[in-house]
């Protein structure tokens, strides 16, 4: 009987330790703040993960957080997602993936493009350099603002748990 009790309770408890804002890094003369700092996908079970609108692709949904940059003068702001990686277009989170996108970037008040060193940006991947560019150059400025949406994975294996089970990841988003 307390074996079928503690099957039923598979809980799957979900932090997004990665986010957390202690793990903004700033150069020393630019201030960097992440909104909100930390990115938590509560308590769910097996169950209700598999019900959710994402289907069976082991998503836990995604979140919005907003990463600023405030520096003293006008300089191209160059910036990345320092954290292990699972692949080659993924970061690791716990014994899943964490993907992180773009969604838009403002410098000084006005919408600019964003791209990588190696092209344009739209998923993070690991290793990624990311800068600001407008009309089809690098732009400056002293105010960048990034809406970025974080999601996190787990494979249909990882997600069948026997007893409560915390997954959390680390990184932290740097300045160059």
């Amino acid at each position: 009987m307390t074996e079928l009790l503690r099957m039923h309770r598979w809980i799957v408890l979900i932090t997004l330790a990665s986010l957390a804002s202690t793990s903004v890094m700033a150069s020393e003369t630019c201030q960097m703040t992440l909104s909100p700092s930390a990115v938590d996908y509560g308590v769910s079970t097996r169950a209700e993960l598999l019900a959710r609108p994402s289907g069976n692709d082991g998503s836990f949904g995604v979140r919005t957080v907003h990463l600023r940059i405030q520096c003293p003068a006008t300089r191209a702001i160059r910036w990345y997602f320092a954290a292990p990686s699972s692949d080659a277009l993924h970061y690791r989170w716990a014994p899943g993936r964490l993907q992180i996108r773009i969604v838009a970037a403002r410098l000084d008040g006005a919408p600019v493009q964003w791209q990588r060193d190696d092209g344009e940006a739209g998923l993070l991947q690991p290793g990624d350099r990311i800068t600001a560019w407008r009309s089809g150059s690098l732009a400056a400025g002293r105010h960048l603002e990034v809406e970025l949406e974080i999601e996190a994975r787990v494979s249909d294996a990882s997600s069948r748990v026997a007893d409560l089970q915390r997954f959390e990841g680390f990184g932290t988003f740097q300045l160059e």
